[in-house]
């Protein structure tokens, strides 16, 4: 007789680039960069809490939304605020005014998210998924979005395809030999 291998723990789940219902879990402004950094969750769907599961095992935020606070990247800030709104009836901001970045956490937003690989500090080719573009949920819900093309660093937009040495973005369900197995 086969011991009991607990499979359903041993289970890969994985998240692909594409739209989704989020809410903020927490916001931090980064002064160094001048951007607001919000750390966002799936919470509609087969990944919903992908992130959180992903953090608790990893304790690594996989998908953070940044918004630059300087003023050619305003336009930006400026949508997504206008789809901050769309998306959340009770949601209030003051354009013209200071704001308080963490009346954000608990609201919902549309994400449109895509693959971007890159060379990694050791010169392996990895891939991670990112926010693409901020939008109001009812265009996730409508699925009234193409899912954007993967983004290649310089250095591997010449290079030859990205192969089986791009690190899975699947969440594994059992437990890491090593910190070079994370998903990310």
């Amino acid at each position: 007789m086969i011991r009991n291998m607990n499979l359903s723990e041993a289970r890969r789940e994985s998240i692909e680039p594409g739209g989704y219902v989020c809410r903020v879990i927490s916001t931090n402004v980064d002064e160094k960069y001048d951007r607001l950094q919000l750390q966002v969750d799936v919470t509609e769907g087969q990944n919903a809490g992908y992130f959180t599961r992903l953090n608790e095992r990893y304790n690594f935020w996989g998908l953070t939304a940044n918004l630059y606070m300087d003023e050619k990247s305003a336009w930006k800030f400026a949508n997504a605020i206008d789809a901050f709104r769309n998306s959340n009836p009770d949601f209030t901001w003051n354009d013209d005014g200071e704001n308080d970045e963490k009346t954000l956490v608990g609201k919902y937003i549309g994400v449109i998210a895509q693959r971007k690989h890159y060379l990694a500090n050791d010169g392996t080719k990895k891939s991670k998924l990112q926010v693409y573009r901020l939008v109001p949920v009812d265009v996730i819900r409508e699925n009234a979005f193409d899912v954007p093309e993967d983004l290649y660093a310089d250095e591997l937009k010449n290079s030859a395809p990205v192969s089986g040495d791009v690190v899975d973005m699947s969440l594994p369900q059992g437990f890491m030999e090593s910190a070079d197995e994370m998903p990310f």
